[in-house]
């Protein structure tokens, strides 16, 4: 393949512990997903495959679970520094239930104005929010809030992705639905224990066992028996059709479907 291959959202997942327990949760973490930190460094080894894979990364993002609860975050991000010139912005995401330690701040720095931090703010469970917006504004970092309580959240609210199951779609309306889905038009791809998937419902839908794996679904980044090129052509045409974890999910409703108030604790 000598197309350039161009990730618009790389997505790294290091861990998926969280501080909250969502009765809603969009990545299953109330109980069908397992909770497990990922090793410090098949995390790095799993970046390194992806910018070698890639030509160009647009955001390179940090999400969870929780970042701030993963016990290496500070290692993690003085990590991936290296790779600062093949990246345009680094995105951390988190519920600003727990502020950096001294160490995660320093490493943090480390990108300047490449550095955005997008917090789900939930309210009361928020309870570092003003911290953080205190540290952005300190060190001019771009800080986006979603609010996710009381009236006038973003977005209406959550949707009910849970009891995901075979919507025994047509296979030409599956087809239709899944390139308007809004994980389609993102592009928002995830990096999780040595996979690399085209969203984060692929991944944590084969993580909760839903289906057996099916190759060409997802790229097993420590595969050394398929080839940089072959992982390349997988990658290129993740968007091209419909996969298996989109026939057992309703995002691509989204648009419709009704919402929920966000950050219900079970």
């Amino acid at each position: 393949m000598n197309e350039k291959l161009s990730a618009r959202r790389l997505a790294i997942v290091p861990t998926t512990h969280c501080s909250l327990n969502c009765k809603l949760c969009g990545d299953f973490l109330y109980g069908p997903v397992e909770r497990r930190h990922i090793p410090l460094k098949d995390v790095c080894r799993d970046i390194d495959a992806c910018f070698d894979l890639f030509d160009e990364v647009v955001w390179l993002q940090f999400v969870g679970g929780e970042v701030f609860v993963y016990p290496d975050f500070d290692k993690l991000l003085r990590y991936a520094v290296r790779y600062m010139d093949r990246f345009e912005r680094l995105i951390i995401e988190t519920n600003a239930t727990i502020f950096p330690n001294p160490e995660e701040q320093e490493a943090l720095l480390q990108y300047g104005d490449k550095l955005s931090i997008y917090i789900s703010n939930y309210g009361q469970l928020s309870r570092a929010r003003n911290q953080f917006v205190d540290f952005c504004e300190k060190y001019n970092i771009e800080c986006n809030l979603k609010k996710y309580h009381d009236e006038d959240q973003y977005f209406g609210g959550w949707i009910d992705n849970t009891n995901p199951h075979d919507l025994k779609e047509p296979g030409y309306v599956l087809e239709a639905n899944a390139r308007n889905c809004p994980q389609n038009r993102i592009k928002n791809m995830h990096v999780y224990d040595g996979k690399l998937h085209r969203c984060a419902n692929s991944c944590f839908m084969l993580e909760m066992g839903l289906f057996p794996p099916k190759e060409g679904d997802f790229v097993r980044l420590r595969d050394t028996s398929v080839s940089r090129d072959e992982k390349r052509e997988i990658i290129s045409q993740f968007y091209e059709h419909a996969r298996r974890s989109c026939r057992y999910c309703k995002q691509k409703y989204m648009d419709i479907l009704p919402r929920y108030p966000a950050a219900e604790q079970m």
